[in-house]
């Protein structure tokens, strides 16, 4: 006959209870790694600041040193010296006087006035005569303008149109101005004389 107490609990079975643990274990790691996935890889962003430390100062510019005066020994800018031979500021020094280039604008003007004695309409002594008074002009002589004033202006102003190419005159009147500027002060011509060689050289004329 049993001589246990009916009232005794019982011991639980271990055999069951050990799987049940282990299955919820596993169901809530299975749930852990879903959400997981579910939401993705955290990515954490830490900001880092970073101070610049301060820049050194810059250096100061290099002082500027002007290059020393050019002296010029010969060209057509430099002053004047003062009379006496003394040094100074001065008018700018006179152009330098081609002679050479006046030589040969006085040849030509000949040449071409003695062809239009033969030939009025001559035009290789026309192209000679306008080459001619060029000459003159860019030589810058002062002795071959004052001979062209001189000598060969009032001929060419008094010739009659008719026996004178117009082109001729007309560039002899154009530079007539700066052909008088190269002459020294008795030479040249007055603003009247000036005006009446320019209404002479014009044909037809006024």
């Amino acid at each position: 006959m049993d001589q246990t107490d009916p009232h005794t609990p019982l011991p639980p079975p271990r055999g069951r209870a050990l799987p049940a643990a282990l299955a919820v274990l596993l169901l809530f790691s299975l749930a852990g790694n879903a959400a997981l996935l579910v939401r993705g890889p955290r990515t954490v962003v830490r900001e880092v600041r970073v101070e610049a430390a301060p820049l050194p100062p810059l250096p100061p510019p290099p002082a500027v040193e002007c290059p020393p005066a050019v002296v010029c020994e010969v060209c057509e800018v430099c002053p004047e010296p003062a009379p006496g031979g003394g040094g100074g500021g001065g008018g700018a020094r006179p152009p330098r006087v081609d002679e050479a280039a006046a030589a040969e604008g006085e040849a030509h003007v000949a040449q071409a006035e003695a062809a239009g004695e033969r030939d009025p309409v001559q035009l290789a002594a026309q192209r000679r005569m306008v080459d001619g008074v060029d000459r003159i002009v860019t030589s810058h002589s002062a002795a071959a303008a004052e001979r062209f004033i001189q000598r060969n202006l009032p001929s060419l102003a008094s010739m009659d149109c008719a026996f004178r190419d117009p082109a001729v005159a007309e560039h002899a009147r154009m530079r007539l101005r700066e052909m008088n500027a190269l002459a020294r002060p008795p030479i040249q011509l007055s603003e009247a004389q000036l005006v009446r060689f320019e209404r002479d050289l014009r044909c037809p004329r006024e």
